[in-house]
């Protein structure tokens, strides 16, 4: 039971089984020193010294992992990112069932990005059911202003919902698309605005694959109406891969 809950936290968290289990077993202790379980061997004063050692080396070990994660996990913290998102070409954008009602991100997103050139729709069985990427690319699309050529807007309308996988797999490939037709990957961004949380997931994967900056719509949240704050929203980057945009284009962690 321990080891297995051991590799879960080392999966989901990335810690090293040795912090983790040091970490545990220093919990341990600290219990039994709290309700003297361990009076009986070494006393109290030997239950609190191993603690204090156990406790020492568990901040020891988190700092010398802190340390040696903390050029990737920078990047992770949302930035704005409405400034970054004008200056991509390629927009690879989740779709969700209520992506061409009014109000919608996409419009937001459109009217963002100034320079978009080419655009990847992905989509489910069930948003074509409801003909929401027609509505998108044929009713928003033009309302925006923004002139997108048929030869450089795809659509990858088979993933499920629920799958994290097919959604990955169709992220990868829109983006393969993009740099084939010359687009650099500094260039292209994934919208992760709408889509089901395991959509979000798989697009996630891909575009980190990809070295793709992530990103989304967000808004400040107001807790006692219960609702984003009206004018707050702003693009967010999730993942930051690149200093600049463009062939010259340099990585942020090298």
């Amino acid at each position: 039971m321990i080891r297995h809950r051991l590799s879960r936290l080392r999966r989901i968290a990335g810690i090293p089984s040795g912090l983790a289990l040091v970490a545990l077993a220093t919990f341990y202790l600290l219990i039994n020193a709290l309700t003297f379980e361990s009076a009986d061997v070494g006393g109290p004063v030997g239950v609190w010294g191993v603690t204090a050692i156990g406790a020492a080396t568990t901040a020891g070990l988190f700092v010398r992992w802190q340390r040696s994660v903390a050029h990737v996990l920078s990047p992770v913290l949302d930035q704005p990112g409405s400034s970054r998102l004008a200056r991509r070409r390629g927009v690879v954008v989740l779709v969700g069932l209520d992506s061409a009602e009014p109000g919608t991100t996409f419009l937001r997103l459109l009217a963002t990005a100034e320079r978009v050139e080419y655009l990847a729709l992905i989509s489910t069985p069930q948003a074509e059911y409801r003909e929401v990427v027609p509505a998108m690319v044929n009713r928003l699309l033009p309302r925006s202003g923004r002139t997108v050529p048929a030869s450089r807007l795809r659509i990858w309308d088979q993933n499920s919902a629920e799958s994290l996988t097919d959604v990955e797999q169709s992220v990868s490939e829109a983006i393969a698309w993009m740099t084939r037709h010359g687009l650099h990957r500094s260039e292209i961004v994934v919208d992760v605005s709408k889509g089901r949380r395991s959509m979000q997931f798989g697009a996630l994967i891909a575009a980190d694959a990809s070295q793709v900056e992530l990103q989304y719509l967000a808004a400040d949240w107001h807790h006692l109406d219960n609702r984003p704050r009206a004018g707050s929203q702003e693009f967010s980057v999730v993942r930051e891969h690149w200093s600049d945009v463009g062939p010259t284009a340099t990585p942020v962690n090298g």
